[in-house]
């Protein structure tokens, strides 16, 4: 009987020890999964944290931010259209020539802040709408400091040098890696513009057409900014066509100098009503051809001279299609 009792502890015994093993082991794999757990949710905070960063490359090289911004202020009227296209509409940027924004801009820009004129910026106002980006170019180059002081500031390529608005929208975009975004925007307006190109064609065949500025004085515009009307439209130059370039975009014109080009058709960008009404008075404008047949038309100077992206030109695709269109 002793002999029984005394087995019968050393196998309880036996039993409690693998019990205690087993449970010993299932805590330590429990222990082992809760450590290993808030190792992975550091790595998703760490991988949110990377994503969550926004990165640019401008004329200064590359920047990184904590974060993507939200309250850009752009200091250029054409890098507000390319942000705008870009899906980064800013919260403050410059005003037109007039009092507000420009007309093709202005439907994107509810609740946005003026702050000053292209190349009149108010420093102060822009501090006190603390953007956590800016975006300039390098006509600003001698306020890049002072902006830098109020935010992290992008400073890209002057756009209006370059060739067409597409290769400055292009730029733009690849500062803030979103190529595959500029080339959809370029794509749609492509198409926009097929269509309008079907739409005038058959007015432009044949006639010339002049781009008449009139400011201090008045401006002939040719292949600089408006090749694509003669290339791609089907105007054709006057006889007597400026040579333009970056440096020298217009050529000034004297009145006399009016009755040699005699377009069909004049596209007229006035900024000085007193000239114009002045020339409206001169027989040698109300001789010209395109006065005559009432082929004069005005269009909008923020658009037609001072716009340079995607949504300036849709802009004056609608207008040419307005004009010429059967």
């Amino acid at each position: 009987m002793k002999q029984r009792n005394q087995r019968y502890f050393t196998l309880t015994a036996v039993l409690l020890a693998v019990l205690l093993l087993i449970v010993a082991c299932g805590n330590k794999e429990k222990s082992g999964s809760s450590e290993a757990e808030p190792t992975k949710q550091e790595q998703a905070a760490s991988d949110e944290s990377q994503d969550a960063t926004f990165t640019f490359k401008d004329t200064n090289g590359e920047q990184t931010l904590p974060q993507k911004p939200e309250n850009i202020a752009s200091t250029v009227t054409y890098l507000t259209d390319h942000l705008i296209a870009l899906g980064m509409t800013p919260k403050a940027t410059v005003k037109s020539q007039n009092e507000d924004f420009p007309l093709y801009l202005k439907p994107f820009l509810n609740d946005v802040a003026i702050i000053g004129d292209q190349g009149k910026v108010s420093a102060e106002k822009m501090l006190s709408l603390g953007p956590d980006l800016i975006v300039t170019d390098t006509n600003s180059k001698e306020q890049f400091e002072n902006y830098a002081k109020i935010a992290p500031t992008a400073m890209l390529e002057n756009g209006y040098v370059a060739p067409d608005w597409q290769t400055a929208f292009r730029a733009t975009a690849a500062a803030f890696g979103l190529n595959e975004k500029a080339e959809e925007v370029i794509n749609t307006y492509e198409t926009h513009k097929a269509e309008a190109i079907q739409k005038v064609h058959a007015k432009a065949e044949g006639k010339t057409l002049m781009v008449l500025r009139i400011r201090n004085d008045i401006r002939y515009y040719g292949d600089m900014d408006y090749k694509w009307l003669y290339d791609d439209f089907g105007f054709s130059r006057p006889a007597v066509f400026p040579v333009t370039s970056a440096e020298s975009r217009y050529e000034v014109l004297s009145n006399e100098k009016l009755p040699e080009i005699d377009p069909d058709y004049i596209i007229l960008i006035n900024d000085n009503e007193e000239i114009y009404n002045n020339l409206q008075t001169l027989g040698i404008w109300k001789n010209m051809k395109a006065v005559k047949n009432n082929q004069v038309f005005q269009v909008a100077s923020d658009s037609w001279f001072g716009g340079y992206g995607p949504n300036a030109a849709t802009s004056m695709l609608d207008d040419l299609n307005r004009l010429f269109g059967e």
